[in-house]
């Protein structure tokens, strides 16, 4: 055999080390190949891809209960009832509307605590799922069983779009979506509102904090004390507070000479005759309502229905205690102002801007991320995100001012651009005297420095005009102008929006399902008859109404049906399901899969190259001894 391979000694082995080289570097990099999957994206029809992000949990995993129940704690201002984890075929009939709706979506991330859908299928290349482990900043905070706790940290979620829409697992698209419906350069987002924040206290709206005048009802910490009203007012004998936020309404009528903030309620010292007629109405108005209030106690007891509504209204109130706490935080930082409950629909998050939300409120959020269930100390986080991007602003220069105004572009301002901007600086309709000092002021100004001359153009000017030629250098250097105009029109809002209020009778659809299947029929019907554009169908069933129950998850089922038969490629086909339903036996088989076909991989390799060795070994050796050597 030696003798047959020509050429010195030293070149034998070298022929036979390139060869395995070769052959060596192409099976690893087959082997990388086929290890790695391929993500190509589908093309977006928008200048910017927007992925989608769902939060998603079976509540009727066996593990996950078990886990759930090893830490729940039984603290009453605790939700961690069963409901709100029980999975209905929502989030597969949400994907099914998307893919119908919504075709141009760059990519779909679906956040769970590992459990995988049984329908899911993962091969299919517009689909990742992220576990909470991969976007918690603190893991020792995990497991969670709080939604406000997972979407505070939906941003860092790993090659997610810089904007992205989170959807809920149960709303559904009725029609079809498009970005402009979220965010057009036009107008900027789009902020869905519902209703006004309810109460703070019983009798007391927000509407009444810190509106100058003392509110007994509203002088408690969860109304933030009635935003300082009530301070100073201790010599006062009052009256009680029952009392007075009732007369509070009828109080302009009743009193109307009355016009300082610190006459605006009766003294019982010195109420009139009127005065105490009223009192004494109001007395009697309590007095019944504690009978009605006693009588739905015991309807409640005695009627199973009626005690169905008071739950509804009890998890209604159970949610809004942390948006009533998110509400003080930010009156602490924005200032007092009436808010709204978002609306249940799809929000489009810029994660930008998510960072300095969550910057800013720091310590809140690291609250929030530490509860394990929902707590009356989370924030809200549509709440949160929606009014911090309605909050910020940011500073225009007088510059600035006067270049949006010069609408000419001549480098002074006209008498038609000054009235544009009076209407700006003051309420309508304009007075004479209104002009006439805002003419005094530029005359003055005029008066102050000599500026550069600058052209006047032709028809700048009315023909009864007093004023000189008005320009940026006169406009920056008045020192009265440049206050006037920074406290008018200096803050603007640092991020365009625009406010859909009352969006859910309109835009978006919302259902709160209970164990009532004549209720539940109804209402599917309603949604049916006139489909909108977001479809929200919450869970509100009474665990132990089984029976009812399982018949409304099967008119459910049969619901979503007749809107989206037919599967999407989110799906495995129904014969099929997914083997493993946790990501870490998943993860676990993968591991034990890709060893296994490295190993078979390399072994066949090896088994090509001995045989092809022993076949082209003469062949090799003479090609490379000839050309190289």
């Amino acid at each position: 055999m030696l003798r047959a391979l020509k050429g010195p000694k030293l070149f034998k082995k070298p022929c036979l080390v390139v060869v395995c080289a070769l052959i060596f570097l192409a099976a690893t990099y087959y082997t990388i190949q086929i290890g790695e999957p391929s993500f190509n994206q589908s093309s977006c029809p928008y200048s910017e891809p927007i992925d989608i992000v769902y939060t998603w949990v079976n509540g009727s995993d066996q593990q996950f209960i078990q886990e759930m129940h090893k830490y729940m704690q039984a603290k009453a201002n605790t939700d961690s009832s069963k409901k709100r984890f029980e999975d209905k075929n929502e989030l597969r009939f949400s994907l099914r509307s998307l893919e119908k709706f919504a075709p141009w979506i760059n990519h779909v991330y679906l956040v769970t605590n590992g459990q995988i859908p049984y329908w899911l299928n993962l091969d299919y290349q517009k689909v990742t799922l992220i576990t909470h482990d991969m976007i918690f900043k603190n893991s020792s905070n995990l497991p969670t069983f709080s939604s406000p706790a997972i979407e505070s940290n939906l941003h860092r979620i790993p090659g997610l779009s810089k904007r992205f829409i989170y959807f809920n697992d149960d709303i559904f698209l009725g029609m079809p979506l498009f970005l402009e419906d979220l965010y057009s350069q036009s107008t900027g987002f789009s902020v869905f509102l519902a209703y006004a924040l309810p109460n703070c206290a019983p009798r007391c709206p927000w509407l009444y904090v810190g509106d100058g005048q003392c509110d007994l009802s509203c002088n408690v910490r969860n109304c933030q004390f009635d935003a300082g009203d009530c301070i100073e007012q201790k010599a006062r004998t009052w009256t009680k507070a029952s009392d007075l936020s009732l007369m509070n309404v009828t109080q302009e009528t009743v009193n109307a000479t009355t016009s300082t903030s610190e006459n605006r309620f009766f003294h019982t010292g010195d109420a009139g005759p009127i005065a105490r007629l009223v009192i004494e109405h109001n007395k009697k108005v309590l007095l019944q309502n504690k009978k009605l209030d006693r009588k739905r106690r015991n309807l409640a007891k005695l009627n199973p229905a009626y005690a169905e509504a008071m739950q509804f209204s009890k998890t209604i109130d159970g949610f809004l205690t942390s948006l009533q706490y998110t509400q003080r935080v930010f009156n602490r930082k924005f200032g007092l102002k009436m808010r709204y409950v978002p609306a249940h629909a799809p929000i489009l998050i810029d994660r930008d801007i998510m960072q300095e939300l969550e910057r800013t409120f720091s310590r809140e959020f690291e609250i929030t991320e530490g509860n394990r269930f929902r707590h009356d100390d989370d924030m809200q986080f549509g709440f949160s995100y929606y009014y911090f991007l309605m909050s910020e602003t940011t500073t225009k220069s007088t510059s600035e001012i006067f270049d949006e105004f010069d609408t000419d572009r001549s480098g002074s301002w006209s008498d038609r651009e000054i009235r544009n901007l009076l209407t700006k600086l003051h309420k309508l309709p304009l007075t004479y005297e209104t002009v006439d000092h805002f003419e005094a002021i530029l005359m003055n100004c005029s008066e102050l420095n000599t500026y550069p001359p600058v052209p006047t153009p032709v028809h700048e000017r009315y023909v009864d005009s007093k004023l000189p030629t008005i320009s940026k250098d006169l406009v920056v250097q008045c020192p009265m102008l440049d206050l006037l105009l920074s406290e008018k029109l200096g803050k603007v809002p640092k991020y365009p929006y625009k406010v859909i209020k009352n969006a859910e009778a309109s835009w978006a659809t919302f259902r709160m399902l209970i164990s009532n299947i004549t209720n539940v029929v109804h209402n599917l019907d309603e949604i049916r008859s006139k489909l909108t554009k977001f479809v929200c169908l919450n869970d509100n069933l009474m665990e132990w109404k089984l029976d009812e129950n399982e018949l409304i998850k099967a008119l459910l089922y049969d619901f979503y049906l007749s809107l989206f038969p037919h599967p999407s490629q989110f799906e495995h086909p129904d014969h099929s399901r997914n083997r493993f339903l946790h990501m870490d036996q998943l993860g676990k088989w993968t591991h034990n899969h890709y060893v296994v076909k490295i190993i078979l991989t390399l072994a066949i390799i090896s088994l090509i190259f001995i045989t092809l060795f022993n076949t082209l070994r003469r062949a090799c050796c003479k090609v490379l001894n000839e050309y190289f050597f």
